[in-house]
């Protein structure tokens, strides 16, 4: 998904024109549990939003279980060779000790830049 990023209660959502529905369409990202809200504007959008993440929320309080908040556990890139490569230079010319520091780094800052785009609707 592209377009803007909310983020509610630690939860962030992918925010996007459904052409199909004639409506904006939300997906929360960043967890196995797939939780989807519709508006037709964006006020209609964000309470969407809200309602979604506390009916999950208080589901899962219901049903006894912790509800997700992001993935955990190992991340792996399969690079080709001549990715590898390039890689390699990269980071021998960025100055970092490793690949995975390079990349940590690399990837942190991409995350850091695109957080600036999120909109916090509180909570």
């Amino acid at each position: 998904m592209s377009g803007k990023v909310w983020r509610y209660r630690g939860y962030a959502a992918a925010i996007d024109f459904d052409d199909s529905a004639d409506a904006f369409h939300g997906r929360v990202l960043g967890i196995a549990d797939v939780i989807d809200f519709y508006g037709r504007s964006v006020e209609e959008l964000k309470a969407a939003f809200r309602e979604s993440v506390d009916d999950y929320l208080a589901m899962c309080a219901e049903d006894g279980v912790e509800p997700e908040k992001a993935w955990a556990g190992k991340f792996t890139l399969r690079p080709s060779d001549e990715e590898r490569r390039r890689w390699e230079i990269a980071r021998a010319a960025a100055g970092y000790p490793s690949l995975n520091a390079w990349a940590l780094a690399v990837l942190d800052k991409a995350a850091r830049d695109k957080a600036q785009e999120v909109v916090d609707l509180g909570v």
